[in-house]
């Protein structure tokens, strides 16, 4: 049997850094998806359609290659902040999130080949931003790294470090939720188990507490 390649449907380069940890054969290609909200429609329905039409978006996949796509939200008082569009929306949106806590939601959609429907996962972590100062803002800002993230910030930036507690996946906050991966690709006969649950951990440096309960198939985020 040929080695499967998998599809990356996503430009976002950490998304493309992490699942280039391990040996896999890797290939990208952005999706191209309104991603618009419906009138009415749920943040979770919201991720987990965005996940599922970038997945369905690429076409002409060999039969034994894999799809992944992903798409992550960020959730204060049941609304979507999305990327900030200027400086100036950037740092209204980390005033808003300033000592509170959110939501950050990642649906993550995979299919085989061309005829499979994607399948979905869903992983939703309650963050906690610290009480960071207005200066602090203006200066993370400055650097350029809030401008294409949803929610204005990285919780894995050292100096701004926003964050002050979460309770589940970092993967997932940075826009991958890796063991919520796995545990997918498990469900197609042709896939070969990988450890990203110790992989995930070496990479970010992180003692996660979930990682057994997710791969068990638990709802947990």
């Amino acid at each position: 049997m040929n080695r499967s390649v998998f599809w990356l449907a996503s430009n976002s380069p950490r998304r493309r850094e992490m699942l280039g940890w391990v040996d896999w054969a890797l290939r990208f290609s952005a999706a191209n998806v309104d991603e618009s909200q419906f009138e009415n429609e749920l943040p979770e329905n919201h991720v987990r359609r965005l996940a599922f039409e970038k997945c369905k978006s690429l076409t002409e996949i060999p039969e034994n290659d894999f799809v992944i796509a992903a798409d992550t939200i960020v959730v204060l008082d049941h609304m979507i902040l999305g990327k900030p569009a200027n400086a100036e929306h950037a740092y209204q949106t980390l005033i808003n999130l300033r000592g509170r806590s959110h939501w950050v939601m990642t649906a993550v959609a995979v299919r085989q080949g061309n005829k499979e429907t994607p399948r979905l996962e869903t992983c939703k972590t309650e963050v906690k931003m610290r009480n960071y100062s207005d200066a602090e803002i203006n200066q993370y800002i400055e650097s350029g790294d809030p401008m294409d993230k949803a929610g204005a910030y990285a919780i894995q930036n050292k100096s701004f470090h926003p964050v002050i507690d979460f309770g589940g996946c970092m993967a997932s906050v940075i826009g991958m939720p890796l063991c919520h991966l796995e545990r997918t690709l498990r469900m197609y006969d042709s896939y070969q188990k990988t450890d990203w649950p110790k992989i995930c951990q070496f990479h970010l440096k992180y003692q996660c507490p979930i990682i057994d309960r997710v791969i068990a198939g638990e709802d947990i985020g």
